[in-house]
């Protein structure tokens, strides 16, 4: 049941006295990222979807009900409740979602499994079923099942390899276990690790449902961070999958804490997120599933329209946030576990209110900052005490995309109110770039001195599991040194870890030990 991010983790400036790292205490159960992937995947997972899962059973799939799906603002169909995975019923899905501006994630029954896929007629049967989908403009790519668990990964490393052998474009995907099914964080952590390690999966996914009848779990949060940062690690992007229909224990959702979920994962630095479910499940005496999107009658409830104007919003940010690096989340006004404590930086000097904030940069180096309230229950007004940018703009409930932002100039260091619906969010490019400039939370301190051919880095404070990275404008890195608890000095004259230099243009420094982490903007100007 159950989504460019790259660069994780910011920094704060030394030099504000007010809220220094060192005058706050360090954050219980952060989720701390590792050195970021040297090469970033890219193809058919590259771009930010919405996704239905269960789309409309066999019988009920038509033009209508394909169109219908994308008014509620979703964009990639999952198969249907007990689908039967035949060839004609997917192709013609295929066709439909293709009329209807859709992509499907499909699953075919004569699929070869475990000692079959071995087999001379195993590999010709794979040919077949990859030969009658791969050209397809509706397919997104193959569903291998939900909520795998660690054995089956051996099995699961032989279908993905056969799979990214046969249609390198168009990923093979599970939806993975989320948080709170692992006793510990570290246990949730290696289950996730050793799936990628032994698919190679080209993309990252999870379900984690937060809201229960006995009392909420309280891991959203530490699920969203742990997928970004390991994410991060492998250069592919992630999506999430989100409850919205009530059954088991799980409570009735207000469209607050629908919004909730969706503004915390666009936070993160998220590629896709999902519902569950679009399509009501069939009765059953265990879950008892309630009404989802659409009944089981085939009749839209009161979530279509909520899941409809949700959509237009999440899809406009998420598609700008995928064109974007990641630079990392802190939460100010209150911590939720995994996440990283807000310390005044050179983008935003003061917040008044609980909010996340998500740092991201674009390749010219232009600063962006999606704003999360914290409160799922209540609508709150967000107030941003930006550093020296001269203008903003707003894409918030009254935009439809980045060119329909709202902008505005402003004084440096200007207070800026936002007032955001129950757990709603609004994304503001900043300008211009400042120089230098350093974003992040609670840290070890990282100072930057630039010549004409090398910097000098110095990381103090480090506490353990340290170590500093220089990354490219999308979030690559290129050069990666561990360090020691405490001070450490550091030149980096422009070379790769990988060997040659790199060229000029923009780069960031990124320090990161267990207690937080610090991002500085650089301008590298090349040449021997």
């Amino acid at each position: 049941m159950s989504a460019s991010h790259l660069i994780a983790c910011f920094l704060s400036a030394a030099g504000l006295a007010a809220a220094a790292a060192g005058d706050l205490p360090r954050p219980e159960g952060r989720v701390s990222c590792g050195p970021a992937a040297e090469v970033r995947s890219v193809g058919a997972s590259a771009s930010f979807v919405t996704i239905g899962w269960l789309c409309p059973p066999v019988e009920s799939t038509s033009v209508g009900r394909m169109s219908e799906m994308s008014g509620a603002g979703l964009d990639l169909a999952t198969a249907s409740q007990d689908d039967p995975g035949r060839l004609e019923d997917n192709l013609r899905r295929l066709d439909l979602a293709r009329a209807a501006g859709m992509r499907c994630i499909i699953r075919d029954d004569r699929m070869p499994w475990s000692e079959a896929l071995a087999t001379p007629e195993g590999q010709a049967l794979l040919d077949t079923i990859v030969s009658r989908y791969r050209g397809h403009p509706g397919l997104f790519g193959y569903s291998l099942g939900d909520e795998p668990v660690e054995k089956d990964f051996a099995n699961l490393k032989k279908v993905h390899e056969a799979f990214r052998a046969r249609d390198p474009e168009h990923p093979a995907w599970n939806n993975l276990l989320g948080r709170a099914a692992f006793p510990s964080r570290a246990a949730w952590e290696r289950y996730v690790r050793g799936y990628l390690e032994s698919t190679g999966a080209a993309v990252l996914c999870d379900d984690q449902y937060d809201f229960r009848r006995d009392g909420d779990a309280g891991l959203f949060v530490e699920n969203a961070a742990g997928l970004a940062a390991i994410a991060r690690e492998r250069g592919i992007p992630f999506w999430a999958v989100v409850l919205l229909v009530t059954h088991g224990n799980y409570r009735v959702l207000t469209p607050g804490e629908l919004e909730w979920q969706a503004s915390m994962l666009l936070a993160y630095g998220a590629r896709g997120i999902g519902y569950f479910t679009y399509w009501t499940p069939a009765p059953d005496p265990v879950w008892n599933f309630q009404p989802a999107v659409i009944d089981r009658e085939g009749r839209r409830t009161r979530w279509y329209g909520v899941l409809a104007r949700l959509n237009r919003r999440v899809r406009a940010a998420g598609e700008a946030l995928a064109e974007l690096t990641w630079l990392g989340t802190v939460h100010a006004g209150s911590v939720p576990a995994g996440g990283t404590r807000f310390v005044p930086d050179d983008w935003v000097r003061a917040v008044s209110g609980r909010a996340a904030l998500g740092h991201f940069v674009a390749r010219d180096g232009t600063p962006f900052i999606l704003v999360a309230n914290s409160d799922s229950a209540s609508s709150r007004t967000i107030a941003l005490t930006l550093g020296g940018f001269r203008r903003v703009c707003v894409l918030d409930s009254a935009s439809g995309g980045l060119a329909d932002a709202r902008c505005s100039s402003i004084p440096g260091y200007s207070r800026l109110r936002l007032s955001l619906g129950a757990g709603g969010f609004a994304l503001l490019r900043l300008e211009p770039p400042i120089p230098g400039g350093i974003a992040g939370g609670s840290a070890p301190d990282l100072a930057v001195d630039s010549t004409s051919r090398e910097i000098q880095l110095r990381a103090s404070r480090v506490a353990q599991h340290g170590y500093l990275e220089v990354l490219d404008a999308r979030g690559q890195r290129v050069w990666e040194r561990a360090l020691e608890p405490g001070e450490t000095k550091l030149t980096w004259r422009g070379d790769k870890d990988s060997g040659g230099p790199v060229p000029s243009g923009l780069y960031f420094v990124h320090l990161e030990d267990e207690a937080g982490f610090r991002v500085s903007r650089l301008e590298w100007p090349g040449g021997p």
